[in-house]
């Protein structure tokens, strides 16, 4: 079973891209070593490989750019590559903590980063290294995916999320409460509860920076506007669900969850237009990883067990 744990479509609509772990013997150290791997989207034939960017302890993520890999590993070290080049970016040192919780911005130039432990974000600039905003989220334990139930441990950065322009971060945990915070200032622009029965275990802006969609171990997806209104809830899955994405024009949704459901939505609407996997190959192999290609048409997901699918989206 090949671990991958991000993927992207380039942005010729070409290749896809994912990051994962290599299938092959330990290292030296007893790990496993990441690879990078670049697939033909036609043909699904892989075209190559970038071996020996992180390890099996690291966690990695696809910068919305579609072109930079970072890398937070065990030793509190967080590593931007360039995919294209495959070359070292910038890297920051020990910065405390070991986290999951990673947004690069769209423009590469602001990383996010929050410690699980004592939910402190800091906001750094990527060239210079430094931080240029710290401060507490507030909220209770942030919760992680594996699981149909929310437990108190670390999260993931889909519990976080940042606004296509990289001024405004929404934040939630096991509080079910959203909060919106101004990145510039660190000023709490708005605090709203949620009708969410159980935690959000996915969070995400709409690109227009408009609309937030969350999606909970409840079933449920709901959508809500800058004054946390609530606009729609969309039902159709049966089990929590795990990953969101917005098309990159904001007029389609496609969402996942535990059972491997892909579901694709009419946010503006609330309708449903398209279910595209009901089917798992087994229980768990949930759709970890979503991405649409730029032009909206393809969307790409994966599983756990390292299959990536790839479909033609209705419009």
């Amino acid at each position: 079973m090949i671990d991958v744990r991000s993927i992207t479509i380039s942005e010729d609509g070409l290749s896809l891209i994912s990051a994962g772990m290599s299938g092959s013997e330990p290292n030296d150290q007893g790990s496993y070593d990441g690879e990078v791997r670049v697939w033909d989207l036609q043909s699904g034939e892989l075209t190559s490989t970038i071996p020996g960017l992180f390890d099996e302890m690291s966690v990695v993520t696809i910068g919305d750019d579609r072109q930079t890999l970072v890398v937070s590993d065990r030793h509190h070290n967080i590593q931007l590559w360039n995919l294209e080049t495959e070359e070292p970016l910038q890297a920051l040192p020990d910065i405390g903590y070991f986290t999951e919780l990673l947004i690069l911005s769209q423009d590469g130039q602001t990383l996010i980063t929050a410690n699980p432990d004592d939910q402190t974000v800091q906001v750094w600039t990527v060239e210079s290294q430094q931080v240029v905003q710290s401060f507490n989220a507030g909220h209770e334990a942030i919760v992680i995916e594996g699981s149909d139930r929310p437990v108190e441990v670390p999260g993931r950065r889909s519990r976080i999320a940042l606004s296509n322009d990289g001024k405004t971060l929404a934040t939630t945990g096991l509080d079910k409460i959203i909060k919106l915070w101004n990145l510039e200032t660190a000023e709490l622009i708005l605090t709203f509860p949620t009708d969410h029965e159980y935690p959000i275990h996915s969070l995400t802006f709409s690109p227009d920076g408009e609309t937030l969609a969350s999606g909970s171990s409840d079933n449920t997806v709901k959508l809500w506007n800058r004054e946390g209104e609530l606009l729609h809830t969309l039902t159709g899955h049966e089990s929590t669900v795990f990953s969101l994405q917005y098309s990159p024009n904001g007029k389609i949704l496609a969402t996942s969850d535990l059972d491997s459901t892909v579901n694709v939505w009419n946010p503006t609407t609330g309708e449903l237009i398209q279910t595209l996997a009901e089917e798992p190959v087994r229980e768990g192999e949930t759709a970890a990883s979503l991405s649409f290609s730029p032009n909206g048409e393809i969307l790409a997901g994966v599983n756990y067990d390292g299959t990536i699918k790839v479909w033609q989206v209705t419009r």
